[in-house]
């Protein structure tokens, strides 16, 4: 009986722990069995001592092995299905913690030998880890990012292996039980260990940073600012403050907190450390801040009389800072913290770093400001060049820069005037070329002589499409000169031009003023649109227009376009010249003009071929002339010139034919007197009057 309650006692204990098991892995179905198989054998009447009781109780025992063990396959066999997909170490001891109860038996205890070999893996890969070195690990960086100076860091990245070291260990001991380095993988295993866990020991790394310490003067002393020489040549400002002594009262504050013993010495130079720590990091940053904006102002040349006024003032508290010492902050600062919560005010050491910060925080707002509005107005300053030839176009863009010289006024830059000046010369180089370029395309334009040839320089301005094209093309389509046409008209009998010459010289003078006031009317740039006291002096003048730019010209550009528009007069005024000749027509009597040419029959041939030549300027087919920008049409009078030259030729040559007839009848009638002569004479006579004849 007592063995029955052995096996009782057992078979709870089996329940147990296949129950606990069952819950974690198989689920409801397998903690259902295992409740059933317990329940058979926990109404079975166990002080029945009898033959047929223990058979009952036999056969109730035999049952509850058989259905406990088929749960024990199962969850056995999901334990080994687990262990062989479990890719390191780590998997196999998470597997092995929730299955410890099932550790005796054999099926599991093959992998023993296999978590050694992983265990051993896992180390080896701490030993590569750790011989990667601490400066070219992931912790490096990691420790950079948080703030953990080198010493402390490589202490807590050691100790880390460490403690994986040890993991690995005890989770091998948790696994294959007490004694296991008794084995001979394990005390292999055990011996590595031990020399690694050796190797990771943190004390000598510490016994070298506190012998360097000891060995360098990391006092807080000196000057605040110090002139260092570069490499390159020239000097540059820096902060007379070892950045070591930073990392000193961050080591000493890890390292404290890792449980080291650090002598007094160094924590109360930490201590002085920690104290100006802050106005130390904010006078670096200040003084890069400040070589950072110079470097900006240097490579952004044109900007360095805007900003000098508060580089001015940097270089000041630069001045002031020179004679401070970091003594002064170290043996001041209780006191200096006692006067501030007394009366609300900073020692002036304090008070410095903090004004300095300012100053020089100012100077890189203003900078970077002005740096952007400068690059806007080079790019419109830029865009002048190469902008559509109109007064919208030009305007647009000096209405942001002006925009932009308003806004560099109202932030109150400094020797504003003198900068928009040098400004405006730029412009009025761009401009000036912009007007060089105009008055050629219009003296190409007024120059042509038919619209042919503007067809063929359209065509080769196309077929060449470089940058400048785009400008021409606009300037083709909407600037060219409008052609004028002049009518030669008869009214009353006078002849007269209609319009005038006059009127085309006006016109296209116009025209060219046009053209060039374009640029000539845009407004200038101004600096003191917002200075009232400029604006209430009126006897100061300032020239708001870019009408000047006319008198910069070097060469005979300006004067080129007037020859032109004088040339074409002048041949519109002789050609016109010849059809004012033909008023004599209507002028001249008739009988004045027989009375000039007079009995010489030599004179009227001579005037008869005049006429005929004459006629060649008004007898075509044409009704115009074309000279360009410019045609005379003399439709209305080529007629009635036609008609009354036609009259005058027939008077002429009807008067001419009166003329040659009489002047034939006299030749006739003295030859027949001289015939009859000759023939009433002697011989003698005949040869003597002959002679004479």
């Amino acid at each position: 009986m007592a063995s029955t309650g052995i096996t009782g006692r057992a078979s709870a204990r089996r329940y147990e722990r296949i129950g606990s098991v069952g819950m974690e892995v198989g689920g409801m179905d397998m903690e259902e069995e295992v409740k059933e198989a317990y329940e058979v054998v926990k109404r079975i009447d166990v002080l029945d001592v009898s033959v047929e009781g223990t058979e009952i109780w036999v056969a109730a025992e035999n049952a509850y092995n058989e259905r406990v063990s088929r749960v024990e396959n199962q969850i056995i066999a999901r334990l080994r299905d687990r262990l062989g997909t479990a890719r390191n170490a780590n998997e196999m001891f998470r597997v092995f913690s929730k299955f410890n109860a099932l550790f005796i038996r054999g099926a599991i205890q093959e992998y023993q030998t296999q978590l050694i070999d992983s265990v051993k893996e896992d180390i080896k890969h701490l030993h590569d880890k750790f011989k990667t070195q601490y400066r070219y690990s992931e912790a490096y960086h990691m420790s950079q990012m948080r703030d953990l100076p080198p010493i402390a860091g490589a202490i807590i990245w050691a100790r880390q292996i460490e403690r994986q070291l040890l993991t690995y260990m005890k989770r091998v001991e948790d696994v294959l039980g007490k004694g296991w380095e008794l084995y001979a993988e394990g005390q292999k295993l055990q011996s590595e260990s031990s020399a690694f866990r050796k190797k990771l020991d943190t004390r000598p790394v510490y016994e070298a940073w506190l012998h360097d310490i000891n060995r360098r003067n990391m006092g807080v002393d000196g000057r605040l600012f110090e002139i260092v020489r570069l490499r390159g040549g020239g000097f540059q400002l820096a902060v007379n403050f070892d950045p070591q002594i930073i990392t000193l009262f961050k080591e000493v504050r890890n390292l404290l907190w890792l449980g080291f013993q650090v002598p007094h010495a160094i924590t109360n130079m930490a201590k002085d450390a920690k104290r100006v720590y802050p106005h130390a990091v904010s006078l670096m940053e200040t003084v890069r801040t400040y070589g950072q904006t110079l470097d900006l102002v240097e490579n952004n040349r044109g900007i360095e009389c805007l900003v000098v006024e508060y580089r001015n003032e940097s270089q000041r508290m630069i001045s002031k800072g020179v004679n401070i010492r970091w003594d002064h902050f170290v043996n001041q600062y209780d006191t200096g913290r006692f006067v501030s919560s007394a009366d609300g005010r900073d020692n002036r050491h304090i008070q410095f770093v903090r004004e300095f910060a300012s100053v020089v925080s100012v100077l890189q707002d203003k900078t970077n400001s002005v740096i952007d509005l400068y690059k806007d107005i080079l790019r419109a300053v830029d865009d002048l060049a190469t902008c559509s030839y109109t007064s919208e176009a030009f305007s647009e863009l000096l209405g942001k820069i002006q925009a932009a010289i308003d806004r560099l006024n109202l932030e109150g830059y400094a020797n504003l005037d003198h900068w928009v000046a040098e400004l405006d010369k730029r412009i009025e180089v761009i401009l000036l070329q912009r007007l060089t370029q105009i008055i050629q395309a219009w003296c190409t334009e007024f120059d042509r002589t038919d619209d042919e040839s503007r067809r063929d320089t359209v065509r080769e301005n196309k077929r060449r499409g470089d940058k400048r094209m785009k400008e021409e093309k606009f300037m083709e389509s909407h600037m060219t000169i409008k052609p004028f046409v002049h009518e030669i008209r008869i009214q009353n009998q006078v002849i007269f031009l209609d319009p005038p010459i006059e009127h085309a010289r006006a016109a296209w003078i116009k025209q060219l003023h046009d053209w060039i006031g374009v640029v000539c009317r845009l407004r200038r740039i101004q600096s003191s649109r917002y200075e009232i006291g400029l604006q209430m002096q009126g006897a100061i003048t300032t020239e708001t227009t870019y009408t000047s730019l006319l008198t910069h010209f070097s060469d005979d550009t300006l004067r080129r376009p007037f020859a032109l528009i004088e040339t074409k007069v002048q041949q519109l005024r002789e050609y016109v010249a010849k059809w004012f000749q033909f008023q004599s027509l209507w002028d001249l009597e008739a009988e004045y003009v027989f009375n000039r040419l007079g009995d010489s029959l030599a004179h009227w041939q001579q005037l008869l071929t005049e006429i005929k030549k004459a006629r060649a300027t008004f007898d075509t087919s044409e009704t115009q002339k074309s000279f360009g920008v410019c045609a005379i049409d003399y439709e209305q009078v080529q007629a009635r010139v036609n008609a009354k030259y036609d009259a005058w030729q027939r008077d002429i040559l009807s008067r001419f034919g009166v003329k040659l007839g009489n002047a034939m009848k006299e030749m006739h009638a003295s030859i027949l007197k001289a015939r009859n002569d000759l023939e009433h004479q002697s011989i003698e006579g005949l040869v003597g009057g002959s002679r004479r004849f």
